[in-house]
């Protein structure tokens, strides 16, 4: 054959194609995703040609072809794109000689793995990933340019290509692969559907296997959202989820600047981590030209919306070589930026204008978004927006953060919230009493989760989160304690005050409690007690802080106490009620260790009342 010409590759391309093929690929079959991108890259240039130049070849089939030469070991891919000349292949499939290799060597050894990804990328030779399963590599290409010769390239992996004259009719590439005796399993055609189901089912262009059409789905998320319709939405949604279930909602976004990429989420109906699986992969796919980049995305999409599915695909995204892994780009940063605002926003948009529909995706996800404000410092405040919570003021519905402040009284600085495991409990909370007198709403914080978040977020609007045990609210008292009460009410405080010792930090008078005679309080910095016992469950040798006991001068028990007191200061009965007392509220707040103690005391208690009957 005329014009053949043999080139020497550098002495360390060798050494580099090993580095390639056994150090950077993680799974063999990314060769025939690389070949097939590269072919799409091929014709989506040969379809612009088409469109803005007249001169070229009209009638043929933009498309691609994958066929098995068995008895010679061979695995074909065959586009008829733009193809090649002489000078064009030697620049784009011969990159590698003159991309300063040695340069890269040397620096490759002074890196770790994650950083040789980066600087790997840095070569743009994705082709190259076919030595991983083919011992000889054949390219034939023919330029869609007239009077332009077709030519053959020719390598082994090894310090050389040959390059010479070749025989092909039609413009494109043909890459054929003599395989190693370890990839036959490329001969298979069920494993090469498989293959090309799993990282190219959305061409734009048709491909054929051994003859016969391969189904492609159409890439809607390309496509305007003015010619789709919902159901295209579902049946996409199906597709790429597996799933029966249609999605509780969808967002397709479209972009030009700052950078292009076209995308869709789905929030599922159903919260698979919430029925007792294990935490869920990310759901959202990345894509780069409609071919299948990276399986369940983790740098594009925040890991606390895992439970989101759908795709981005973007031409700009910067990849290494592989295209496994997504270097950490200004415009990755760019694209997550934008989505996660615009998926945030949505999720607003629904719980203002559908809140029906939100309530069900709160009810599955609510963790999430909780998740995601103690975990992203950037998003906190805009993730507080799709909060919602009982109150005081909406025991029965939901208020959101932006509500309560709307309503806050004319002088409030801070956000009320009182903690417990359920509504019905957290309401005979006897701190609640002044804020309730008061016309002051307040936060039911039913999750254990909620504390976290409001610690993380600190404040919302420039409202601070006090909790009500925390809170100094002073009430006035309809039928104030006279006097001589609130004297008496001093002397059992030091009284009480030596009772107790160390089980209490303190014991004051309130100014707040109206029908419950005492209360536990806790300083203004201290944690909750939902927060301890989070905190004991997590360390058994946790130790419970000491709280403030509150008394109510006015309340009967309280004045009871006060006449025994007066009456013998040393009286057991005395001892006993004091002690109950305090019981009672550690016993409501779920840290009493002592119950056996307090129920003899309590069988007691009963008996004396029973024989005064």
């Amino acid at each position: 054959m005329a014009d053949k010409n043999n080139y020497e590759f550098q002495s360390e391309v060798k050494q580099l194609l090993h580095i390639l093929v056994h150090s950077l690929y993680k799974d063999k079959e990314i060769f025939l995703r690389e070949l097939i991108s590269n072919a799409v890259d091929a014709l989506n240039k040969m379809q612009f040609k088409t469109l803005t130049d007249k001169q070229t070849e009209q009638d043929l089939e933009l498309k691609i072809e994958v066929r098995i030469n068995k008895s010679q070991k061979k695995l074909i891919v065959e586009d008829t794109g733009i193809g090649m000349t002489r000078t064009e292949i030697i620049k784009n499939i011969g990159t590698i000689a003159h991309s300063g290799t040695g340069d890269f060597l040397r620096k490759v050894a002074k890196v770790d793995d994650a950083r040789k990804n980066e600087l790997i990328g840095q070569f743009g030779v994705g082709f190259y990933s076919s030595f991983i399963v083919a011992k000889e590599i054949r390219l034939y290409s023919r330029s869609y340019q007239k009077n332009k010769k077709p030519y053959l390239w020719i390598s082994r992996g090894g310090n050389s290509y040959t390059l010479e004259e070749a025989v092909k009719k039609q413009r494109g590439t043909r890459i054929e692969l003599l395989l190693r005796k370890d990839a036959e399993e490329f001969l298979d055609p069920g494993r090469l559907e498989s293959i090309i189901s799993k990282h190219s089912r959305f061409l734009p262009f048709p491909l054929y296997l051994e003859g016969k059409e391969f189904k492609t789905a159409p890439a809607i998320w390309s496509q305007p959202k003015s010619s789709l319709k919902d159901k295209d939405y579902r049946e996409f949604y199906r597709s790429i989820d597996f799933s029966q279930e249609d999605p509780e909602t969808y967002l397709h976004l479209s972009s030009d600047a700052p950078v292009q990429f076209h995308s869709i989420l789905f929030v599922p109906k159903t919260n698979l981590e919430s029925l007792g699986f294990i935490k869920e992969k990310p759901g959202v796919d990345l894509y780069s030209k409609k071919v299948l980049i990276q399986k369940e995305n983790q740098e594009i999409f925040p890991e606390y919306f895992r439970f989101v599915k759908g795709v981005i695909d973007s031409e700009e995204i910067p990849l290494n070589i592989s295209r496994e892994t997504v270097q950490n780009d200004l415009k990755i940063r760019k694209i997550r930026k934008y989505i996660l605002k615009k998926f945030i926003d949505h999720l607003a948009d629904i719980k203002k204008n559908d809140l029906e529909k939100y309530l069900k995706i709160w009810k599955n996800f609510h963790k999430n978004f909780k998740e995601g404000i103690i975990k992203d410092f950037e998003n906190r405040e805009k993730l507080a927006g799709l909060l919602l919570f009982h109150s005081s003021k909406a025991e029965e519905k939901h208020t959101d953060l932006a509500g309560y402040v709307k309503r806050m009284e004319k002088d409030q600085k801070d956000i009320y919230y009182v903690s417990g495991y359920q509504v019905s409990s957290v309401k005979t909370n006897p701190a609640l009493e002044a804020f309730l007198k008061k016309g002051i709403e307040v936060l039911y914080l039913t999750d254990p989760l909620d504390e976290f978040v409001f610690e993380h977020l600190r404040e919302f609007q420039k409202k601070s989160f006090k909790a009500v045990e925390a809170a100094e609210i002073k009430v006035d008292q309809e039928k104030k304690p006279d006097r001589e009460t609130l004297k008496k009410a001093d002397h059992l405080v030091t009284y009480l005050k030596a009772h107790y010792k160390d089980r209490v930090k303190d014991v004051k008078i309130s100014n707040r409690l109206i029908d419950n005679p005492c209360m536990l309080s806790h300083p203004g910095t201290g944690p909750s007690i939902q927060m301890e016992k989070i905190m004991k469950m997590a360390n058994q040798d946790f130790a419970f802080s000491k709280r403030i006991l509150e008394i109510n001068p006015g309340h009967p028990l309280i004045r009871e106490m006060t006449r025994i007191q007066d009456k013998n200061p040393a009286s057991e009965k005395l001892k006993s009620l004091a002690d109950q007392m305090l019981d009672n509220m550690l016993l409501r707040e779920g840290i009493l260790d002592q119950v056996d103690d307090m129920i003899k005391r309590m069988q007691k208690i009963m008996l004396d009342a029973s024989k005064k009957y």
